[in-house]
């Protein structure tokens, strides 16, 4: 399909001429993505469908206006921000590309009720940035600090190192403006009867869940012009001092606070104490990391200097282990948390790991766990890109921890037969939920972009990762995958989905790809 010329200026004059275009330079840009599983398979594809023009709409009256030409056109949708992993690609042809980067608005704070409003652009970093002068803190994703506030906590998936004490993205949200895929514009919570934005639910069934869900509709249920964000206490200065050039900035540990590398001898002992922190409420950032493949590049500056390092053992890890923050508002409080955190390692056999205590690695490590949350330029260095290998899930804790036993022994298989970047540890990540009453693993392995049999075995190896959580079962999160796997073993929740869908979108505008592809579109 190429957009027919009646058409192109229809949307033309919705947002302006120098706001859409059709060069095919600027619509290859969306459609390229480092080496990812194609939709609904474990084949993976750098280039994606190319969309038919690429639109920047700077409100929501234009996007509201662009999605009803779509109904009445008949031309499908996609819509992004700052267009993070395949995902944000479009996942068929014949579709236009929204792309919100002009609505960039951090509207709101409100520092009493721990608030922030903002637009589709607005990246985490800028309101931290904000809210930090005021006492305060924000949920930040692991895909980063530079990505998208409103879009994590709408849209889609994402772990997060603080989410001990600040809850999952979708906790987080307290209310949208929302343009339904027929063009409609609701808002929800407290927001929608004018109340302002304390509550992101109202009297009665709540649509959060059919919203978002555990990992959002990936763009397939409408756009999301406007969300309100929770906000949470941060004990720290009102600007951080942060030291060095990049790529090594480092922070300046600030007084009531300190960073540890915990390590254990068995997955048990790694989730007993996580359950015992959690109880005990003492941590602001809790996560396990990948080994030194993803965590020792986060702290030195080149693939040369993290091979030198490696290789003399400066950045040894054991497999089971996470890092940990502590924050308090008091020399008393930091000395109890210190105290109790003593005591728990002793109760689980864990004990504070050397590396962790290293000045530089310190320093660097905690900005990451305070400030970044992640930095996946550097985290994925080694090769360039990764990839979920299919064991993940979002549940207890003690499940999770028997995710990355499961898949300890997978890893190792595929990285001896060389498909996957090996520095002899695991790569993947987890973390407790709400001081420990749900938690998240993520199996993410480093492969080769350019070596077919990398790619070819990391292929392989994410449908191995597949069936072992069919059968372990392990409660898959990820929607490309799960609603068409693992529906039938949960209640067929995927049913719901698709009467979701159609409920919502009628003529089936939205891309559904990444959500849960449906037979009828075209």
């Amino acid at each position: 399909m190429t957009l027919a010329q009646d058409e192109y200026r229809a949307f033309e004059d919705v947002v302006g001429p120098e706001n859409i275009s059709v060069d095919p330079a600027m619509l290859s840009i969306y459609s390229l993505q480092r080496p990812a599983t194609a939709p609904g398979t474990t084949k993976m594809e750098r280039w994606f469908p190319k969309p038919e023009a690429v639109l920047l709409p700077g409100s929501t009256k234009e996007i509201q206006a662009i999605v009803k030409l779509c109904n009445r056109r008949n031309i499908k949708c996609k819509v992004s921000t700052t267009t993070y992993g395949n995902i944000n690609m479009p996942g068929s042809s014949g579709v236009i590309f929204l792309e919100l980067k002009r609505m960039n608005r951090l509207l709101e704070i409100d520092a009493k009720n721990m608030i922030a409003v903002v637009e589709p652009y607005v990246s985490f970093a800028q309101v931290q940035a904000e809210v930090m002068k005021l006492g305060l803190g924000c949920h930040i994703i692991g895909a980063g600090s530079q990505v998208s506030m409103l879009a994590s906590h709408t849209s889609v998936v994402g772990n997060n190192t603080q989410c001990i004490s600040q809850g999952h993205s979708g906790r987080n949200m307290l209310g949208v403006e929302w343009v339904l895929p027929t063009g409609e514009i609701v808002r929800l919570g407290a927001f929608g009867s004018g109340c302002g934005w304390f509550s992101g639910d109202g009297p009665g069934s709540s649509l959060r869940g059919v919203i978002r869900g555990a990992i959002g509709a990936n763009g397939a249920l409408g756009i999301f012009t406007k969300c309100a964000v929770h906000l949470h206490p941060w004990p720290g200065p009102a600007k951080m001092e942060v030291k060095g050039v990049s790529p090594y900035y480092e922070a300046v540990i600030p007084p009531n606070f300190e960073y540890h590398i915990c390590e254990f001898s068995t997955w048990e002992q790694y989730a007993e104490a996580q359950y015992k922190i959690g109880s005990a409420g003492i941590a602001y950032a809790c996560h396990k990391t990948g080994g030194p493949g993803s965590h020792g590049t986060c702290v030195t500056g080149s693939n040369n200097e993290y091979y030198e390092k490696k290789s003399q053992g400066e950045l040894d890890l054991p497999r089971a282990f996470f890092s940990i923050v502590l924050a308090a508002y008091s020399q008393e409080e930091f000395a109890y948390q210190e105290k109790v955190l003593k005591t728990i390692l002793e109760e689980t056999g864990g004990k504070i790991c050397p590396t962790g205590e290293v000045p530089d690695w310190k320093k660097r490590d905690f900005l990451t766990m305070v400030k970044a949350c992640f930095i996946p330029r550097l985290a994925f260095r080694p090769t360039g890109a990764f990839e979920v290998d299919g064991i993940t899930a979002m549940e207890t804790i003690d499940h999770c921890a028997y995710g990355l036993k499961l898949d300890e022994v997978h890893r190792d298989k595929w990285a001896a037969k060389g498909s996957l970047f090996d520095d002899g540890t695991i790569n993947n990540w987890s973390a407790p939920y709400e001081r420990g009453h749900l938690a998240l693993v993520e199996c993410g392995q480093q492969f080769s972009t350019t070596d077919e049999a990398s790619i070819a075995g990391t292929e392989e190896m994410i449908q191995e990762g597949l069936e072992i959580s069919l059968k372990a079962p392990m409660a898959i999160n990820w929607s490309f995958f799960g609603a068409g796997l693992f529906g039938p073993y949960c209640g067929n929740f995927q049913n719901w989905m698709i009467k979701t869908k159609k409920t919502l979108d009628p003529n089936l505008i939205f891309d559904s790809t990444y959500y849960y592809p449906l037979k009828e579109e075209k």
